[in-house]
């Protein structure tokens, strides 16, 4: 599998798709130094945005990746979207974590309201505010997460 996270980005904003780039990706717009190994996106999962997600992917290979033993083609599984929240798939350039919502903030309009917009590959792109993904990550365990906490905060700091 390659890796090719900023092709992925790419792709979902040739799509028009409507999210807001959160999680490591968004840390290093901010200024983290920090690399990351996914693409996480915070999204409304509905039919329309759903439909987009696919048809940004349907060349990629996707597949939901959180059961070893049962990864469908995310191009036709789930058929219905009726309480799906997240959906965490492994395509041809990368890992791509979808979330209707991130805790302790919450859901994307949520998200949305306070995000800022970047340029980028000609498109705009929506990304989680500084100071919502300084909230979400004083939530997290991992040693990484607490690594890029130290960073937005002094990010923070400084501006």
């Amino acid at each position: 599998m390659q890796d090719n996270l900023k092709e992925l980005l790419k792709r979902l904003l040739e799509h028009e798709i409507d999210f807001v780039l959160v999680g490591g990706f968004a840390a290093v717009v901010h200024g983290s130094p920090l690399v990351t190994q996914d693409l996480d996106i915070c999204i409304a999962i509905n039919e329309e945005q759903v439909g987009k997600l696919r048809a940004a992917l349907q060349d990629l290979d996707p597949v939901h990746r959180m059961n070893p033993g049962f990864q469908p083609s995310f191009l036709s599984y789930p058929e219905s979207l009726h309480g799906l929240k997240n959906i965490y798939l492994k395509t041809g350039f990368g890992i791509l974590d979808a979330m209707s919502e991130l805790k302790p903030i919450g859901d994307f309009s949520r998200i949305k309201s306070k995000a800022i917009s970047i340029s980028l590959y000609g498109f705009k792109c929506q990304v989680i505010s500084l100071e919502d993904l300084i909230t979400i990550k004083e939530t997290m365990t991992r040693p990484k997460d607490k690594e890029t906490l130290l960073y937005l905060k002094e990010i923070l700091k400084n501006n």
